[in-house]
């Protein structure tokens, strides 16, 4: 006998023994997890040397049964899918085995300890499993015994959950059932190779693939047929529920998986792609739902419904190579990553319900504060869901969508897209009130010690679903890195975060500019260091897979810079950049994987030479523009800058911004003279820098002016693209100058304003050091805005294109630089008090002349633009022009007030707006919940299940 022939039977055969050992109360709990440990590390060093890869089948294991080849006997197969999923299931049975022996109401229930184990030797078994009426035995033994371990549960003490799992569980095998014998009385077969080889398409055939299908839908709690699980997975045990949710469900699914990748692989296409919409269907309602509940638990439930959406659009996505293709591979690691994932969620949350004494949210605000580790797990579980790089949902989710648009299913992606969003507003949620600002809390050594012992099984396994992510990202046959790279035209963006990483992880520590009085906000120098770490590895990576992934983390680093400031104003602000730049990171991910499909490679300089999709650019256009704050998907910046903290203002606007103009530098299609796509470009950029500076003049407080003021700065560098688009020699230059100043020019005006709210003396001192940078944004010689405008001007002689527009905008970018001098010097009055650091100071001179005089480097200025008096006056009557307007409207006090008081009335308007949506979204969320009440009755589950049926069938009469 070889050793495979050893270990399939003891997979089954340890937990069998447990089960009666239990049973029989032979052995106390805590040595039978301590057995079951050592199993679990031999079991899993044996599959290791099964040699079967996640990279496809090497072999397969096969045993017989007492010695009985099929079609007299029965199989057991161990391949590639069979190896993870039991391994996955052996991952979850071990930490939540020691969570449930934690638990000390549970510590003698022989019953439930018997249960446990019986679960696992189901799970193991049909994992193995490749006969049809073996896998209806193993189904029914893992149902039972997951039904037992609901009732065990005192949050469920009439046993209605229990109950009702059970009944829609013999629901499910009944119809599973039927399927078998219309399947053997037609075919003679029950092994699936074997039926696969002899099955034909027929009414008998789809009419067993309905039923079977049906069955398993309901095991699964498939939407609309998934009315047990949220109370059951809410109301167990959380290791039961970790169990159930990571585990049971997925053994359902891959079932199903197993059937219409086999056998029914050559019946009615329609089927699957109603099994597609279905899926669409679970990802949108689930998410819908989990982001509405008000227990932590019922949200965790609700996600898996969304969740299990994803494994529904496999049999539509699945090629002719079944587990070697891509679609396959990204489900069976989605499945994997999510097991692993969720029984982590489970487990936290069973822990903070055991600290809490309940799992409502409303009860759980501002517990981050106190159980930091058991909140980082769930934070890390539910990005590792939501699709964070590089996780585990990450890599799986991106496979699968590749896939969908391999085979021509565009719906199906925009499906898995709005899933990811939804996944990310209920992480949003919960993240959001664990947040909230508390009392202070007491990190004595007893409680940090106690906060570590709980989190460790949960912590295990969330890491362990982000580390598969990185396993499949370097196993991925598909996809080669490029090692970073520094050329001259990154210097523009590396050299001013050289400069200003530094200068604000040290105003960070020393809480000069923290946004409080009382030093820095908790946790804002680390997030700092993650936000400059995610940073310098987007400016330095060479291909586009790389970049993408440092701006998905910089887009959740922004967030928690944006709300570090803890107060409503600023939790609100911080709800809506995360909001658009969700947006923006799906629409990145869609364009690299429309990328990845077009090109072989990712680098960028294989990119630069090769014609890629039109829709790839688009989407990754939108991506960039919204990162980049461009006229029209602007929206975060008037929202953000106003309550972020100063030293968050100044990398967000000085240096994050700019990573959206670097990509769609480094993918901007090659020069073509007359380009929509650059008309289009120059267009709108011009606009903005306008509509962004008429804006910034009617603002009332310095920040959000500022903002305003990079919007318009963001429209000159559009324009920019798209006159280098246009093939201007000359605009190249003029845009990395732009760059360059900008970083350096806006983090001096933002650090500065925040020191001008707060301090009196030295105020001269200030101010001057804030001019440079004013006048260098102004265009004022000789400062390096001066050579800016001036290539601006040659690009669009260049392109044969009106320069006024140039003009109006350096008239009112003058305007807004006086504005803002002006709101400075009246300001802040009441809190000023303190005294400026002159190493703060020194810095901010130091920047001013550096946004003066660095971009020169970048520029190769025309003949005699320096030396000319025509120039000089050229480049300073936009400023003159902006002083003789703000003179006349110093003057114009009534228009001032005219215009306060209408802003006042506006105001008041747009509040009793919000109040009108808050009070409509306050009303759909109680229909929305209604809605999934209505679905609860057993008429209702029994409607469901006629119309789910109605619509295979329908399907499959086609």
């Amino acid at each position: 006998m070889t050793s495979t022939d050893w270990l399939l039977p003891l997979l089954v055969a340890l937990p069998l023994i447990l089960a009666i050992i239990a049973f029989l109360g032979l052995l106390p709990a805590r040595h039978q997890v301590v057995i079951a440990l050592g199993g679990l590390v031999s079991g899993l060093g044996g599959l290791g040397l099964v040699g079967l890869g996640f990279g496809g089948i090497i072999a397969e294991a096969t045993l017989w049964l007492g010695g009985w080849a099929p079609p007299v006997g029965i199989a057991w197969r161990l391949d590639a899918p069979a190896v993870l999923l039991i391994t996955m299931v052996g991952l979850l049975i071990g930490p939540a085995s020691l969570a449930l022996l934690a638990e000390s109401d549970g510590h003698y229930d022989r019953y439930l300890w018997s249960l446990w184990w019986m679960l696992w030797a189901a799970l193991n078994a049909l994992l193995l499993s490749r006969d049809l009426f073996n896998l209806y035995v193993t189904l029914e033994l893992m149902s039972l015994a997951a039904v037992g371990l609901v009732s065990r549960s005192r949050e469920d003490p009439y046993h209605v959950a229990a109950l009702r799992y059970l009944m829609s569980s013999l629901l499910g095998s009944l119809l599973y059932l039927l399927g078998v014998a219309l399947l053997y009385g037609q075919f003679g077969r029950l092994d699936l190779v074997q039926l696969a080889a002899v099955i034909e398409d027929g009414p008998a055939a789809r009419l067993a693939a309905l039923v079977m299908t049906l069955g398993l839908l309901i095991k699964a709690a498939m939407v609309p047929l998934h009315a047990w699980l949220p109370a059951a997975h809410s109301r167990a045990r959380a290791p039961v529920s970790a169990m159930l949710s990571g585990a049971v469900v997925a053994a359902a699914v891959m079932v199903l998986w197993r059937l219409w990748l086999g056998p029914f692989a050559e019946l009615g296409s329609l089927m699957r792609q109603a099994l597609a919409i279905l899926g669409a269907l679970a990802m949108v309602w689930g998410g819908l739902q989990a982001l509405l509940q008000n227990r932590i638990k019922l949200v965790i439930a609700w996600s898996t419904l969304s969740q299990g959406g994803y494994a529904l659009l496999l049999p539509a996505v699945a090629d002719s190579e079944a587990w070697q293709g891509i679609g396959a591979r990204g489900a069976l690691l989605l499945l994997l990553a999510h097991g692993l994932a969720k029984g982590a969620l489970f487990l936290a949350a069973g822990r903070l319900h055991h600290r809490f004494g309940h799992d409502r949210l409303s009860g759980l605000a501002g517990s981050a504060h106190r159980q930091p580790l058991l909140w980082a797990v769930i934070a890390l579980g539910g990005l590792s869901l939501m699709g964070l790089p590089p996780s585990g949902g990450f890599m799986g989710k991106w496979w699968l969508l590749r896939a969908a648009l391999e085979a021509n299913q565009p719906l199906l992606a925009a499906a898995m897209l709005l899933g990811t969003l939804l996944t990310a507003a209920w992480l949003w949620r919960l993240m959001s009130i664990a947040l909230i600002p508390a009392a202070a809390p007491t990190h004595t050594p007893t409680a940090i010690q106690d906060d570590r012992r709980e989190a460790t099984p949960a912590l295990m396994l969330v890491m362990l679903a982000w580390l598969i992510g990185l396993v499949a990202l370097s196993t991925d046959p598909g996809l080669t890195l490029t090692l970073p790279r520094i050329d001259t035209d990154r210097l523009a963006w590396l050299l001013p975060a050289l400069l200003l990483w530094p200068l604000a992880l040290t105003a960070a520590r020393s809480g000069t500019l923290a946004g409080e009085t009382t030093g820095s906000p908790r946790g804002m120098t680390a997030l700092l260091m993650l936000t400059a770490a995610a940073h310098l590895v987007t400016l330095t990576s060479a291909d586009l897979f790389t970049f993408y992934v440092g701006t998905a983390w910089l887009g959740l680093a922004g967030w928690g810079l944006v709300r570090l400031d803890e107060r409503p104003a600023a939790r609100r602000a911080a709800a809506g950049y995360l909001a658009i730049m969700m947006v923006a990171e799906v629409s990145l991910l869609l364009g690299l994987t429309l990328v990845w499909q077009a090109s072989s490679s990712l680098a960028f300089q294989d990119l630069s030479a090769a014609e890629l999709p039109a829709s790839a650019l688009a989407a990754l256009g939108l991506g960039f523009a919204i990162k980049a704050g461009a006229i029209g998907v602007h929206g975060w910046l008037p929202l953000a800058h106003p309550v972020a903290p100063p030293i968050a203002s100044a990398v967000l606007s000085g240096l994050m911004i700019k990573v959206g103009v670097l990509g769609g530098l480094l993918l901007m299609p090659g020069a073509e003279p007359g380009s929509r796509l650059g008309l289009v470009l120059v267009a709108g950029g011009l606009a903005g820098a306008l509509y962004g500076a008429l804006r910034g003049i009617a603002q009332s407080a310095p920040k959000p002016l500022l903002a305003w003021s990079s919007v318009s700065q963001m429209g000159l560098a559009t324009a920019l693209l798209g006159l280098h688009q246009l093939g201007s020699p000359a605009a190249l230059p003029a845009l990395l100058a732009l760059v360059a100043a900008h970083a350096m020019a806006k983090a001096a005006l933002f650090l500065g304003a925040g020191m001008a709210e707060r301090m009196t003396a030295r105020r001269g001192l200030l101010l001057g050091a804030l001019g440079l940078p004013a006048l260098t944004l102004a265009g004022i010689p000789p400062g390096a805005g001066f050579a800016i405008k001036a290539g601006l001007d040659t690009s669009l002689n260049e392109a044969t294109l009106a320069t006024w527009p140039l003009t109006l905008s350096g008239v009112l970018t003058s305007l807004l630089m006086l504005r803002l001098f002006w709101l400075l010097h009246h300001t802040g009055a009441a809190s000023r008090g303190g005294t400026a650091p002159g190493w703060l100071l020194a810095a901010l001179w130091s920047l001013g002349a550096l946004a003066a005089l660095l971009p020169w480097a970048f520029v190769d200025a025309p003949g005699g633009l320096l030396a000319s008096p025509g120039e000089w006056l050229k480049g300073l009557m936009p400023a003159l022009v902006a002083m003789a307007l703000g003179a006349a409207l110093l003057a114009a006090i009534p228009l001032h007030r005219w215009l306060a008081k209408r802003g006042w009335r506006r105001r008041i308007r747009a509040r009793a707006r919000r109040l009108a949506v808050r009070r409509e979204a306050r009303r759909w969320r109680w229909r929305l919940r209604r809605a999934d009440a209505w679905l609860m009755p057993w008429p209702a589950f029994g409607v469901c299940l006629g119309l789910t049926a109605f619509l295979l069938g329908l399907a499959g009469l086609v």
